[in-house]
């Protein structure tokens, strides 16, 4: 069995979804300076690095992050590798064999933007239709590369509010450049922030 840890880190250097507030982690004891222990304060968006985007993200009377299943955050999962493109169609998903899948996540060319601290506008974001067709496909959770899975500077956020409304969960900041297209379980656990819109997660990928 192999553990693929897919997660983030979370740092002063991590980049932020433009508008949110940025992460700020401030040692306020320290033991090398002669404090009993270290303890250290952290500021930081819901959206943070690796994060579960919950219902009541966009969703009015939506499920927030602590009351999303368990059970709906783990399981089987399938990468999709997808080639140099600026959205995710439905006819690119027709081409694959989905079936009353878990869970997808789509490894983009995201993947090598994640770590530097400019953000990029232009990353492949999933289209409205391709979103339609993973619900039409009975998908639970939807997992992307880079810190939305919506078009940079949408107005309407179409795509969350689709795949929210029917109760599928998104995943969003993988860490998927090490991780090469196959099946995979998957376990992605929030951090239980009560009545929260989304929370940073720890997310690995096992491979048996």
């Amino acid at each position: 069995m192999k553990i693929i840890d897919v997660s983030l880190d979370i740092s002063n250097e991590t980049i932020s979804f433009p508008g949110d507030p940025k992460v700020e982690v401030k040692r306020v004891f320290d033991i090398t300076k002669g404090d009993i222990a270290t303890v250290s304060k952290l500021s930081l968006s819901s959206h943070t690095a690796t994060h579960v985007d919950a219902p009541a993200h966009f969703i009015k009377g939506g499920l927030t992050v602590d009351k999303i299943p368990l059970e709906h955050l783990m399981g089987k999962v399938k990468v999709f590798e997808v080639p140099k493109e600026d959205r995710i169609t439905r006819s690119f998903l027709e081409k694959k064999h989905i079936e009353r899948e878990k869970a997808i996540f789509f490894k983009t060319k995201n993947s090598q933007y994640l770590n530097s601290s400019k953000f990029y506008e232009k990353y492949t974001s999933l289209s409205l239709d391709a979103a339609e067709y993973l619900i039409e496909k009975g998908v639970k959770v939807v997992g992307i590369d880079y810190l939305s899975i919506e078009e940079f500077g949408s107005e309407d956020y179409s795509v969350h509010k689709s795949l929210l409304s029917s109760g599928i969960i998104i995943i969003e900041g993988l860490s998927l450049l090490n991780v090469s297209e196959g099946e995979y379980e998957f376990i992605a656990l929030p951090l239980r922030v009560k009545g929260c819109d989304g929370a940073p997660a720890r997310v690995v990928l096992i491979e048996r």
